[in-house]
């Protein structure tokens, strides 16, 4: 018997009988055709569950079977050898089309909340619709009848909340003509709306909706080299390592670091049209937090509800490791298809950590040859081309930002999905766990773990001398601590104090207050300016009749000062002139004048 890819799926059933059980890696024997890559059912128990053929090899005891190897999507307790598989011709895939936003789904893109209708725990082979089938939405063609059209054309529109939804020819589709097309009229997303032909006479039937393989990328119109910056109202980030639309990102830390609230900002403040959040095998309690949390926010730059423009995968790590894989393609499909829409969508990824962790798992059921700490070989190859499917597109306008969560275990930055997620990304917010026991927020190390390859909102020269006087401050802190204070010079120790400053007032953040929860590139100049001159000009003081003890002991006091009062500053500046009163301060501080009030 030939085994091979069949691109032209069957349509007959086929059928096949697991032989073998390894938690959610199994194999079953079938007879005829079956396609590497597609999804079938495992009957179990009368549940269907979801399970995806990674492999396809002769049965070396029946010369007209085969094996099919599978990775199976959901719990597994209960099946036993003999259960019945139904392949299902299709790859894994998702459902694309109006009603993506606001929704929340489990790995497999089950909408949760009718999930929980039909029970209060969301067992194996529960299955709900991915978008409401019975919601109208008021359609607008946009092609005629007689229209030259392709994959990824528009053929009309809809307005989901704020945003207008291209209908469009399903991507797998070639040229084809418009045959028919329904007039401007409300439809669910179960209804025709348009009839094509492709050039081999086959008729399509479009719906609002069409599905899309998660591994096979959507295409860009025209890719272009992200290079406009973020504004993600993280002053750090914006500052010293900030990300452009397009971009990719390697945000790994240890538990406890920051990276949930972190993350919480950037969905609030990041300026950018559509929020994705995959949680890939993020713990349950963290999880339920974002369901009920996110419910709850509002958008601060519409006043709507921040679901509006956000949808979110909550796939937890209590479910099967293999959905995790899953969650993160779909994630990533969606905000594909959102690009092609011509929106800029910020792709938050928590955590990619336990994505490799089930590769890892999978890849030693198989038996394959472990690499580095026992993950597959290629993991750096998968973690790459995962993150090379974010880009900007510059004919749509639109663009996907990958920002990767990674949790190294014990906050080991040398292991390898965190080095790997280094090579593979554009910038790299490493959280340190010194600094969140410092309680400093974020507990973005800004001499170790700050990279980035994009434009800043400052100069990159402004930024070099920042993160100098950042590196030189913390070597002096660490002669301190292993020599004292007296050994230190006088100009070193204020070098020191001023390192202390732009750390403490600038680089950390109230994620919890209103106004310092989130810096705008505007104040970021204004703040910016008065660290350069704070930097480059030395204080004027009077040192006469003082001991060299005496002295660091006045600029501390002085810096103390200035420090209180900027960071009361970054609290209630909002007009103009109270945000000017920022340059004075400087001035007055330099020079020692009476500070502003």
């Amino acid at each position: 018997m030939k085994i091979y890819f069949k691109s032209n799926m069957m349509k007959n059933k086929r059928t096949g009988t697991l032989i073998s059980i390894q938690d959610s890696l199994v194999k079953a024997r079938f007879y005829g055709d079956v396609i590497m890559g597609e999804t079938a059912e495992i009957a179990v128990d009368g549940k269907m569950l979801q399970a995806e053929v990674l492999q396809i090899t002769p049965d070396p005891k029946k010369e007209d079977a085969g094996i099919a190897e599978m990775q199976v999507f959901e719990d597994l307790t209960g099946a036993k050898i003999g259960d019945e598989v139904e392949f299902k011709h299709d790859a894994l895939s998702v459902l694309l089309g109006p009603g993506l936003l606001t929704s929340i789904w489990d790995g497999l893109q089950n909408s949760l909340y009718p999930l929980s209708e039909q029970d209060s725990y969301l067992k194996p082979g529960l299955k709900a619709p991915a978008l409401d089938e019975e919601k109208l939405w008021e359609f607008t063609p946009s092609a005629k009848v007689g229209d030259a059209l392709k994959g990824g054309d528009a053929i009309g529109w809809v307005m989901e909340g704020r945003f207008e939804h291209k209908i469009l020819v399903p991507f797998t589709i070639g040229k084809c003509v418009l045959e028919s097309i329904i007039e401007k009229q409300a439809v669910n997303i179960k209804e025709v709306v348009a009839v094509i032909n492709d050039e081999q006479g086959t008729r399509h039937e479009l719906k609002l909706v069409f599905r899309q393989a998660v591994k096979s990328p959507i295409p860009f119109q025209e890719r272009a080299i992200p290079n406009k910056t973020i504004s993600t109202g993280v002053r750090v980030i914006d500052l010293l390592a900030p990300v452009s639309y397009g971009g990719t990102v390697g945000n790994p830390g240890p538990f406890g670091a920051g990276k949930t609230v972190m993350q919480h900002s950037l969905c609030k403040y990041a300026l950018a049209d559509i929020i994705i959040m995959a949680a890939c095998g993020e713990r349950a309690g963290e999880a339920v937090e974002v369901f009920k949390d996110f419910a709850e926010l509002s958008d601060p730059s519409t006043g709507e509800s921040l679901m509006n423009r956000m949808c979110i995968f909550g796939n937890t790590s209590s479910m099967p490791v293999a959905a995790r894989e899953a969650s993160v393609f779909i994630a990533l499909t969606v905000g594909e298809y959102y690009r092609y829409q011509g929106y800029n969508v910020i792709l938050l990824a928590d955590s990619t950590s336990r994505w490799a962790q089930a590769l890892r798992e999978r890849s030693g059921r198989q038996g394959d040859i472990p690499g580095p700490e026992a993950f597959p070989m290629d993991i750096p190859d998968q973690i790459k081309g995962m993150y090379q499917r974010a880009g900007a597109d510059s004919a749509t306008g639109g663009s996907l930002t990958f920002i990767g969560t990674v949790s190294p275990a014990g906050g080991n930055f040398q292991e390898p999905v965190t080095q790997a997620t280094m090579d593979a990304t554009g910038g790299f917010w490493g959280l340190s766990q010194d600094r969140a026991d410092a309680k400093k927020y974020p507990a973005i190390d800004p001499l170790v773990y700050t990279t980035s390859v994009y434009d800043s909102f400052i100069s990159w020269e402004d930024r070099e001398k920042i993160l100098q006087v950042l590196n030189e401050a913390n070597g002096i802190d660490q002669t301190i601590s292993t020599i004292g204070l007296k050994k230190v010079p006088v100009e070193k120790y204020e070098l020191y104090q001023k390192g202390q400053t732009i750390d403490f007032c600038v680089l950390q953040q109230d994620a919890f207050h209103d106004l310092d929860a989130c810096t705008r590139p505007e104040r970021l100049q204004i703040i910016n300016q008065a660290v350069q001159k704070l930097i480059d000009q030395p204080m004027q003081y009077s040192t006469e009749g003082m001991d060299d003890e005496e002295v660091k002991e006045m600029i501390k006091s002085k810096f103390d000062n200035l420090r209180q009062w900027w960071k009361e500053w970054n609290t209630y500046a909002q007009d103009e002139e109270q945000i000017e009163t920022l340059a004075i301060k400087i001035d007055q501080f330099i020079l020692q004048e009476e500070y502003a009030s």
